[in-house]
């Protein structure tokens, strides 16, 4: 009996029993007795638990849920990962280009492919045979297209007939060698525990009963990819895989393992496939020229080809099939350069599966991407004007509630910090013109809007202690204005300083009394964590930025960046011109501000992973000018013309030919030629 099974069941069983409990049982007498009700008589004096009761029960039941959605699908059964292997590997056919093509086409096979073993003449259209002979370990060695993976992937579903009829014989399961080191990794992972976590999430195989079958060697793992790994990891990952592995698709030889290399398509097979196809490619035969038959001897050649010129009279053919493949696909389309622009973005990406474009990755997987003008207008325009912005308002806001006095400070404070704390790098001017004035206004919006929230935090901050007694308010401001020195004076010796700060309050206070203070640190705290946050989330975006993007632009700073935070803050004094406010709230603004350097810097928690945060939030804007919003939509339309396939809900480039001739092509010479 499957032992994951039996866990299942006694989960599910306990979910079921929990929420019976605590529906028909806990609940109603928990409602009886809030309402005045009696506690029933089989409760007895825990009674007055049942409230606590019934929010652990949801809690448990909670877990249960969890654990259901991420490890319910696990399996140790032979039987369920052999179902599971099938569907997929079918699944994986099924999406393939030259699958897509039969259906286009309405051709009945693709030529049958023959594989010959290093050192014999004869060749032979049985891999399975070739398998057995060599002792159920080989390498599977052909250039591109030449069907390699979908040789690899028919094997798989042979032996997973094998292993239902013998029970013997090992699990057969395919994997991809490309999210090995893949998702922004910067160093691959230990090899055993990716394979463990990819027969997991592939064939839902727990990682106790895979790691058993492959330590008996009840599992035989078929490999693709192995030319997407990098050649700096090459030699380790080959050396790696060779305990595991039973084939290997690769375009050389792997020491101390069979090589059995694909045969290319001959003369004959490929005009048999095309007059299977007649009439619709029977122009195509008087149009191939020595040059490209040559070309014409692989699975992929022959199915761009016959995609492209499909039901067209055909006087010439070009020699670069991937081109004009693409270009065939997506000529007639309106709107064909976002489309081709955003298909080179995610080309470049360089990602096994297109699934999480659709959800941004990691910025330092796609910002290095980027041409210079949106970081021009990020540095440049957006972020001293959102800067100028949330200054502008979290003054305005100062002055209207705590007085001028207040905002004045908190003015002059903050332009002060700007210069001290100063994370924003050099920035730059772009060649060409770039004005950004559009950019500039809407990051200023942006920060206005930002500013007022700042600022209601802050209020709300400063009239948390104000029904304090008068002691401990006083206590408080002493002690935190000590933190908040500590933390701003530089040096290796800031306790005298920050003692010598911390006195000012303690001295004020006297006469203004520790509640106005208070009022002023709230709203002064709250916009210097917003600015340190900032400040560094600018910074760690800078520094994703590659060298080669700095090169191409002149280092400079515009004349305004640094005068437009003090002027745009002094129109926010406006909103004290009515009162001229305390300055014991002035100085709780100027204490509460000490914290900036403190948030600004990121290795403190938990502003580093606010900055962090907030950084991502920073940069996700500047993907618009590759991906539109619409990028499910894209991804749709990419599918639909079949430079994208889907399988178990991924998005990935019909064919790694395919991807690489995206992410090397001109978008501007592609569009013109779909045009045309």
């Amino acid at each position: 009996m499957d032992p994951s099974g039996v866990t299942r069941a006694a989960r599910l069983t306990a979910l079921a029993a929990l929420c019976l409990v605590t529906v028909v049982l806990l609940l109603p007498a928990a409602i009886s007795v809030s309402t005045g009700g009696a506690v029933p008589e089989f409760f007895g004096q825990f009674g007055e638990w049942l409230w606590p009761a019934v929010g652990v029960m949801v809690l448990v039941a909670v877990g249960l849920v969890v654990w259901e959605r991420v490890r319910g699908h696990e399996t140790s059964s032979r039987t369920a990962a052999l179902g599971r292997v099938e569907s997929r590997v079918k699944a994986l056919l099924a999406s393939s280009l030259a699958a897509q093509t039969q259906i286009k086409l309405g051709v009945v096979r693709q030529p049958r492919l023959h594989v010959r073993v290093a050192g014999e003449e004869v060749s032979s259209p049985d891999l399975e045979a070739v398998y057995d002979r060599l002792g159920h370990t080989m390498v599977l060695i052909g250039p591109v297209g030449s069907g390699r993976s979908t040789l690899l992937r028919e094997l798989c579903l042979v032996l997973v007939e094998r292993a239902r009829n013998d029970p013997q014989a090992p699990i057969p399961v395919v994997v991809d060698l490309a999210t090995w080191r893949a998702y922004g990794t910067r160093k691959p992972t230990e090899f055993t525990a990716w394979l463990l976590r990819e027969m997991n999430r592939r064939y839902g195989i727990s990682r106790s009963a895979g790691t058993i079958w492959l330590r008996r060697g009840r599992v035989a793992v078929l490999i693709d990819g192995l030319d997407e790994v990098p050649r700096v990891d090459r030699a380790h990952c080959e050396s790696e895989l060779a305990p595991f592995a039973s084939v290997v698709c690769s375009t050389g030889p792997i020491e101390n393992l069979p090589s059995v290399f694909v045969e290319p398509l001959s003369r004959g097979q490929v005009l048999e496939y095309i007059a299977s196809v007649s009439p619709r490619l029977d122009s195509l035969e008087s149009a191939l020229t020595p040059a490209i038959w040559d070309q014409l001897d692989s699975p992929l050649a022959l199915n761009l080809v016959a995609l492209t010129h499909l039901d067209k009279q055909v006087d010439t053919i070009g020699t670069d099939f991937v081109g004009s493949f693409v270009v065939e696909r997506l000529s007639g389309q309106r709107g064909a350069g976002p489309t081709i622009r955003a298909l080179k973005f995610l080309a470049r990406l360089d990602r096994p599966d297109l699934g999480a474009p659709v959800h941004m990755p990691h910025r330092r997987e796609w910002l290095p991407l980027l041409p210079t003008r949106p970081l021009w207008l990020l540095f440049v325009r957006a972020v001293p004007a959102a800067y100028a912005g949330g200054v502008c308002a979290v003054a305005f806001m100062t002055g209207l509630r705590l007085g001028l006095w207040p905002a004045l400070v908190f003015v002059v404070a903050s332009s002060a910090l700007l210069v001290l704390v100063n994370k924003l790098p050099h920035v730059f001017h772009p060649p060409g013109r770039a004005h950004g004035i559009i950019t500039a206004a809407l990051a200023f919006l942006a920060g206005v809007l930002g500013g007022l929230l700042v600022g209601l935090v802050g209020l709300w901050l400063g009239g948390i202690g104000m029904p304090w007694p008068y002691f401990v308010a006083y206590v408080f401001v002493v002690v935190a204005s000590f933190f908040l020195a500590l933390g701003f004076v530089p040096g290796d010796a800031p306790v005298p300083w920050a003692a010598m700060i911390a006195a000012a309050p303690g001295v004020s206070m006297i006469w203004t009394g520790p509640h106005t203070v208070l009022m002023g640190m709230g709203i002064g705290f709250s916009a210097g964590v917003a600015g340190g946050v900032f400040a560094a989330a600018v910074g760690r975006v800078w520094r994703t930025v590659r060298t080669a993007q700095h090169q191409r632009m002149r280092v400079g700073r515009p004349w305004w960046v640094q005068p437009a935070v003090p002027l745009l803050g002094a129109v926010g004094l406006l909103g004290g011109l009515g009162t001229s406010g305390s300055w014991g709230t002035a100085l709780g603004v100027a204490l509460g501000l000490l914290v900036t350097p403190t948030a600004a810097r990121d290795y403190v928690w938990p502003f580093d992973a606010f900055a962090e945060a907030a950084a991502e939030g920073i940069t996700r804007p500047l993907s618009l000018g590759e991906l539109s919003f619409r990028r499910t939509a894209l991804l749709h339309l990419a599918q639909d013309r079949l430079l994208l396939t889907r399988v178990d809900g991924e998005y990935r480039f019909a064919h790694v030919a395919l991807r690489d001739h995206l992410a090397s092509c001109d978008p501007t010479a592609l569009v013109r030629a779909t045009r045309r």
